[in-house]
């Protein structure tokens, strides 16, 4: 740890020789690996953090090793995926948090980044009434949507239109507060928060 606080000290001086690299001040790269630098020098350790490195406004969630490094292109130690770039993902979905998520997060007094229960963070309880909603792929390559619609008692009623623009009907029951399935189309949704549910695997952000 003393070897890195030095070269989070002499970064500038010693880019050329080490090959060090650093965006906007905030990620940092050696040859053993990144590590996200705050403002004040100090660096998350043991932990998960969400991230918004290019400024987009779209937060990843990164895992921290014991000596402040991202894991990359593995399993953690808690049994989440992350890619090679160290980002959380879900099947091949980097899941996301954006700007106003992490307002509210913060306006409510909850700040701890290390806490991946539901690798949110977030630890409301969504109703169905609550999803209703017109919620879009993830994936760039990809325009299928869910249209979910209050169903019968708290169950989650909804219309998915496929890649081929072919309509299918779903009815997601509750089986946990962030769980639900359709049994008869081997199917199943997890709300990750107000704006973001997956569905076997991806990724689909309200509209």
């Amino acid at each position: 740890m003393k070897k890195k606080f030095m070269t989070l000290a002499l970064t500038a001086a010693m880019a050329a020789s080490m090959g060090m690299t650093a965006f906007a001040g905030q990620w940092v790269q050696n040859t053993t690996g990144w590590w996200w630098q705050e403002d004040n020098g100090s660096y998350p350790v043991s932990q998960w953090k969400w991230l918004d490195g290019n400024k987009d406004g779209i937060y990843e969630c990164y895992a921290f090793d014991s000596n402040g490094y991202i894991y990359t292109n593995t399993t953690t130690p808690d049994g989440y995926t992350v890619n090679a770039d160290g980002a959380w993902t879900i099947g091949n979905s980097v899941q996301l948090k954006y700007q106003k998520d992490m307002d509210s997060q913060n306006n409510s007094g909850n700040t701890s980044d290390n806490n991946q229960s539901t690798s949110s963070g977030d630890s409301t309880v969504y109703t169905n009434e609550d999803m209703v909603g017109t919620f879009m792929t993830n994936d760039e390559n990809r325009e299928d949507y869910f249209e979910l619609m209050v169903g019968a008692g708290d169950s989650i009623a909804a219309f998915y239109y496929d890649n081929d623009g072919d309509t299918h009907i779903y009815n997601f029951a509750k089986s946990s507060d962030t769980k639900y399935r359709d049994s008869s189309n081997s199917r199943n949704m997890t709300i990750v928060d107000y704006d973001t549910i997956i569905v076997n695997d991806k990724t689909y952000i309200r509209e």
